[in-house]
């Protein structure tokens, strides 16, 4: 019986095989190939021309660059300066590759004091660790549109905004280098749009050694050194000058002030 019951099973299994063997089903197969997802880029790139100490010239190999990415170039480098003393400075920020919102803005600022002369002693500094100079450095920057170093309110061309701040009066007079709004969601201005838009944006800055006056209807720019104490004499303010940009798409609601900088060590 089990010689038999063996014999079935192999029959059996040799049948499943044959059914196995000649069935067959329609099919079509459509493939897509190389599937890929690459991120986009923000580059910023940065030109500047057109500086001024006291009103002349002074268009050397420091101060004038083409765009390019910022390695070791300075926008300010005044070694003996005085009150009074005033100057003007073009910057171009250029984005490439995509939408871009942009802040100039500044960090790692120092005041130094580089020791107490007897003129600074008669004027009441006792601090020997920390600098005054800063404290009477004034600063006003605009949308240089004709790119001439010069601020033009007839032809339209507008304070760039403190951040937080919507009011241009205050803008006269304000501390040593605040940040600045170039383009954000807060602004007056468009982002820099390499498609369908400008992709520069020119800047220009006017500073004074004193209380800095802008006349908004005529455009002048005035710089008084009278009220510079001798507390300041030779001390040296320096910082890290950043242009900043982020992208625009997915990011409707950036605002400059929101942005944090890490310190230098």
């Amino acid at each position: 019986m089990s010689k038999i019951t063996l014999s079935l099973s192999v029959i059996a299994a040799a049948a499943v095989v044959v059914v196995g063997a000649t069935t067959a089903f329609f099919n079509d197969t459509e493939t897509s190939t190389g599937n890929v997802f690459t991120a986009g880029s923000i580059d910023l790139t940065v030109d500047s021309f057109g500086a001024t100490y006291n009103g002349e010239d002074i268009e050397t190999a420091g101060t004038t660059w083409t765009a390019r990415d910022l390695t070791n170039q300075k926008f300010f480098t005044f070694e003996d300066i005085k009150p009074g003393d005033y100057g003007t400075r073009h910057i171009s920020v250029h984005a490439d590759d995509n939408p871009a919102w942009a802040c100039l803005l500044v960090t790692n600022k120092e005041d130094d004091e580089n020791g107490l002369n007897e003129a600074e002693g008669d004027a009441g500094d006792v601090t020997e660790n920390n600098g005054e100079l800063s404290k009477y450095i004034s600063v006003f920057g605009w949308q240089d549109d004709d790119s001439n170093g010069k601020y033009n309110p007839d032809d339209d061309e507008t304070p760039l905004k403190i951040q937080g701040d919507p009011d241009f009066d205050l803008l006269s007079f304000f501390d040593v280098f605040y940040d600045l709004d170039i383009a954000d969601s807060q602004s007056e201005t468009d982002a820099l749009s390499p498609t369908g838009g400008a992709s520069t944006r020119n800047i220009g800055v006017a500073w004074c050694v004193g209380t800095q006056t802008v006349n908004h209807d005529t455009g002048v720019i005035s710089c008084d050194g009278s009220g510079v104490q001798d507390d300041a004499q030779s001390d040296s303010f320096s910082a890290d000058v950043v242009l900043y940009a982020e992208q625009v798409r997915n990011n409707p609601n950036f605002k400059c002030a929101d942005v944090e900088l890490p310190e230098r060590d």
